[in-house]
């Protein structure tokens, strides 16, 4: 009976996973997460696919939308990791905040420009509606970036602050709007009703840190190895989105609550092969950025953003061959 009882122990420790950590001591964070759209998915396939635990921590995802409120949050304590578009922390690091951008799984607009079906080509924009979710984000940038390549000047059309992906959809749907700023599930939508893509701004020649990993630099400087152990779930994660699609689509379903097959697979398919890995921040995107934005905000003027930039995790991960031991 002993004899039985070791072997049965045995074989229950042999089952798991190598790394993984006891229940009792996992460090519990709170993190950030901008949405339900693909580009947004690595903390919550991280998290879904229980990557944190195996990297020894326990998450609580929040939903936050807007950096502006990520970086208030962050700010004042209430997370410990965020998620989003570069643009916010790094302004906010331009401007004294105590933020370092860490990683970016996602280093390209993942929008496209929907229009309704009689606008044929960008003039046909002028005196138009059209719906983005804040002042300030990477809606607005994309936005502004496609207006300077069509020569289109922003009081030429009406700019709607339009609320959330599914807010824009519904809007255009209604006839609120005449064009919005989406990226699949809710592009599909508006293509099967017969709306059109004016423009994929993936295409556009600008690099831009769509989807980063930032945190006070103060917590790299407390803990950081607990940094570390949620940046190689957070990589992980992206290595998943790309590599394993039948699980990868199980958690895009329950997350965006999308049950049609020939739309999860078109979401998937849209998103999954743009994800960066390893999800190093392209510093490109960083400079065109500020380069942008350098031209009506002063303090930014002589500024790259590299310097609000931490690489050493990346760096680190590199060297320790985590990222071949993933099969990138």
């Amino acid at each position: 009976m002993f004899k039985r009882v070791i072997s049965f122990l045995a074989v229950m420790v042999s089952m798991v996973p190598v790394g993984s950590f006891a229940a009792d001591k996992l460090d519990k964070v709170i993190a950030d997460y901008g949405g339900l759209s693909g580009f947004q998915s690595a903390s919550w396939v991280a998290k879904d696919l229980r990557l944190f635990e195996k990297h020894g921590l326990e998450v609580e995802l929040v939903m936050i939308t807007g950096g502006a409120r990520s970086v208030a949050t962050l700010m004042s304590g209430a997370t410990q990791f965020a998620t989003g578009s570069a643009t916010t922390p790094l302004f906010a690091a331009a401007r004294g905040s105590d933020i370092r951008v860490l990683a970016a799984s996602y280093n390209k607009f993942p929008y496209s420009f929907v229009v309704k079906p009689d606008i044929r080509s960008p003039k046909d924009l002028r005196g138009r509606k059209v719906g983005i979710l804040n002042f300030g984000g990477s809606n607005d940038l994309a936005l502004q970036l496609a207006f300077k390549e069509w020569g289109i000047k922003l009081n030429e059309v009406t700019i709607l602050l339009g609320g959330d992906a599914p807010t824009r959809l519904q809007s255009l749907l209604l006839g609120r709007i005449d064009a919005a700023i989406l990226a699949p599930p809710h592009l599909t939508k508006a293509l099967q009703t017969g709306h059109r893509v004016l423009a994929d701004m993936g295409e556009m020649t600008a690099n831009f840190p769509q989807s980063s990993l930032y945190v006070k630099g103060s917590l790299i400087k407390e803990n950081r190895d607990k940094v570390k152990r949620f940046v190689r779930a957070y990589a992980e994660a992206v290595h998943a989105i790309r590599t394993d699609k039948t699980r990868t689509q199980r958690v895009f379903s329950q997350r965006m609550r999308m049950e049609d097959k020939d739309m999860l697979n078109a979401t998937y398919d849209y998103f999954a092969p743009r994800f960066s890995f390893p999800p190093r921040i392209n510093m490109a995107g960083v400079r065109d950025t500020y380069g942008f934005y350098a031209e009506k905000e002063a303090d930014l003027r002589g500024k790259t953003g590299e310097e609000f930039v931490d690489n050493s995790f990346m760096d680190e991960l590199e060297k320790e061959g985590f990222f071949k031991k993933l099969g990138g």
